[in-house]
């Protein structure tokens, strides 16, 4: 995590000299395929202004050519580039920097939004004076039941999510999908007194470690049982290629993480199974390569320290099972 990735103050207005409400960050690596569609997806937001920031992170198919004819069609779209490839984290941090809007918004190059969704989130965070306000994603894809993700707020309703309400389901592997998959807006002049950037060193989880900060200092968190982002799953997302060395990474930060929380937060049931869960989803990960360079009593040696690390060999075969009804 750079100094030099701290979001600067915004500028008076945007390309129609209107202040822009929402400036959403568009990390692309590879997405030719599906880029086009979210973009103009969050063109067709309703009833804000707003600027869109394609951040290319080393693209070798089509994207870059797709960012730049977007942008030299609608002028609230920008094309830029990192100097290296930095994964989602350095990406982000390159549209922090550069964006203009009152509140940041994430959106994956993969996924798609519904045109009220800036909308409602708006009148959401000033309902509950919140600094970050997110909806429940719908998944969707080939041989996806479509349904929204997460029971986080009530039928229709919304509620606000501390720091002890999203430990509690932030669990890798876990029964249900983690707060982390939730894509939040999050008011710009909150992020700058927060000192808030993207932790570079992640290349898997940088959303999630970047909210537990934002919660840490202060910002105020209402989700909404809307569903007006729709979370695309494919074999080439970044989130289904979780490697030993992404894990090594999350473990560092989530240390760094412990050393902020207030004590009786850090002592919860619901932090201590976070990070248990994290070192299962570690000793699972070494025991599996360990199969693969054909060791099984080094397998074996990773189990037998981590007995909880037996239960996630169900895992790949009910992915392979999924795929095999999806062909059907």
């Amino acid at each position: 995590m750079s100094g030099d990735t701290s979001p600067t103050p915004p500028a008076t207005g945007g390309p129609t000299g209107q202040p822009i409400d929402v400036s959403f960050a568009v990390a692309c690596y590879n997405a030719g395929a599906y880029l086009e569609p979210a973009i103009r997806s969050a063109l067709a937001q309703q009833d804000v202004t707003l600027e869109v920031l394609i951040v290319d992170d080393g693209s070798s198919d089509s994207s870059r050519e797709v960012a730049r004819r977007l942008a030299e069609e609608d002028s609230r779209v920008i094309a830029l580039n990192t100097p290296r490839n930095s994964g989602p984290a350095g990406a982000r941090n390159v549209a922090l920097k550069a964006m203009r809007g009152r509140w940041y918004a994430i959106l994956d190059a993969d996924d798609l939004l519904l045109p009220d969704r800036s909308r409602k989130l708006l009148d959401l965070a000033a309902k509950r004076s919140a600094d970050m306000v997110a909806d429940n994603p719908t998944e969707f894809g080939e041989g996806i039941s479509e349904s929204p993700m997460f029971d986080l707020a009530p039928k229709e309703g919304d509620a606000l999510l501390d720091l002890d309400r999203y430990f509690l389901d932030s669990r890798l592997f876990g029964p249900r999908p983690g707060p982390g998959y939730l894509k939040p807006m999050i008011r710009r002049d909150a992020m700058l007194r927060a000192g808030l950037s993207y932790n570079e060193e992640l290349q898997i989880g940088e959303d999630d470690e970047l909210v537990i900060r934002a919660l840490i200092a202060g910002l105020r968190y209402a989700v909404a049982d809307y569903s007006g982002y729709r979370y695309r799953k494919h074999a080439s997302s970044i989130s289904h290629r979780l490697s030993l060395d992404h894990l090594n990474r999350m473990i560092a930060a989530e240390e760094t993480i412990a050393t902020l929380l207030p004590d009786d937060v850090r002592t919860s049931p619901a932090y201590r199974g976070r990070r248990s869960a994290l070192r299962r989803a570690a000793a699972f990960t070494r025991s599996i390569e360990a199969l693969k360079r054909r060791a099984p009593l080094a397998a074996a040696c990773e189990i037998a320290r981590h007995p909880a690390a037996l239960t996630l060999y169900s895992l790949p075969l009910k992915a392979r099972l999924r795929r095999m009804l999806a062909a059907r």
